[in-house]
């Protein structure tokens, strides 16, 4: 059972990250943050470049990790810019229903909801590897493309139907 003591399922999805996501809080600069890196990947970086000493303070959350670097205001517009980039997403996805690019539109749209807030909350590691985030943003570029693709494919049947239906008219006439 997963509420059994001896099962660690409960721990390890709900109240581990949900505690490191409240530990960074206690941190004294929980309103405004560190700055970038100190809590991620490149704080190797920021210690040895700028010669900034290491804050001390780390969590295995991406939302803590997000508190920590930004503060809760970095953390409230991440979330503003995963709640836009997804709704708007789905808006274009809506558009794309019934045409073949559907499920393009779709599967970019999940992507980009998935690396916001599931993903997001437990870890931003995915996100800051640069690859990923690279095809993230090619990809939204895409979905935005993909209407007017539908609609150019649209009108090129629509035009090769007009055209052709004279030349099927006289052929039949002849016959």
């Amino acid at each position: 059972s997963p509420y059994s003591t001896a099962s660690e399922l409960v721990t390890r999805t709900r109240d581990y990250p949900l505690r490191n996501f409240l530990q960074a809080f206690d941190s004294p600069r929980w309103l405004y943050g560190y700055g970038t890196g100190t809590s991620s990947l490149g704080i190797q970086y920021v210690a040895r470049f700028l010669h900034a000493p290491l804050t001390g303070v780390g969590v295995e959350n991406g939302y803590g990790q997000l508190v920590i670097e930004f503060g809760i205001i970095g953390l409230l517009l991440w979330i503003v810019l995963g709640a836009s980039v997804s709704i708007s997403a789905w808006k274009v996805v809506k558009q794309l229903r019934g045409s073949p690019w559907f499920p393009i539109g779709f599967v970019v749209f999940w992507f980009s909801f998935l690396l916001f807030f599931p993903m997001g909350y437990t870890g931003l590691t995915f996100y800051q590897d640069f690859l990923v985030n690279a095809y993230f943003w090619i990809l939204i570029g895409i979905l935005y493309r993909l209407p007017s693709l539908a609609l150019a494919t649209q009108r090129s049947a629509a035009q090769r139907s007009v055209l052709g239906s004279p030349g099927l008219s006289d052929q039949t006439a002849v016959q």
